[in-house]
């Protein structure tokens, strides 16, 4: 039994699968790291963190979850929000703000959904590339 070479197979299996695998990262409720972090895949923060968070591609999810916060810049593929971030924030993909954000902040964003009740204190700078003109039209009166 603890000699025979099927755990090796199946160590050997479980191994390659793992490489192809798509891995969570979860900061728990009741931890705090100080420092940047870096991620790949999908990262959700329930915990606190002091730091930066950078993903290092533009399929990467970041969840802040109702209990997570972030003191310090983040930027990620996409985003869910529902905790607070102290700090600028950037997506490449979608961010969705939901009813519980709190955000102390400019956020640079390509698409962004926000539910009512969220609280963002800064700028919402759209980064998609062109945008539309405003077109000041003056009204006239009596249809002139």
């Amino acid at each position: 039994m603890f000699g025979s070479n099927d755990n090796k197979d199946k160590t050997k299996i479980m191994a390659n699968n793992n490489q192809s695998s798509h891995f969570s990262t979860l900061i728990g409720e009741g931890t705090t790291i100080k420092g940047d972090l870096s991620f790949q895949g999908e990262m959700i923060v329930q915990g606190k963190i002091e730091g930066s968070i950078t993903s290092k591609s533009d399929k990467d999810n970041l969840i802040i979850s109702e209990s997570g916060s972030v003191i310090g810049t983040v930027k990620a593929g996409n985003l869910n929000i529902s905790g607070s971030i102290e700090g600028d924030t950037s997506s490449s993909g979608k961010i969705e703000v939901t009813s519980q954000a709190r955000i102390n902040g400019n956020i640079n964003y390509v698409n962004i959904e926000m539910e009512a009740g969220s609280q963002v204190n800064g700028k919402l700078i759209y980064q998609g590339g062109d945008v539309t003109p405003m077109i000041n039209k003056k009204v006239e009166k009596d249809g002139k």
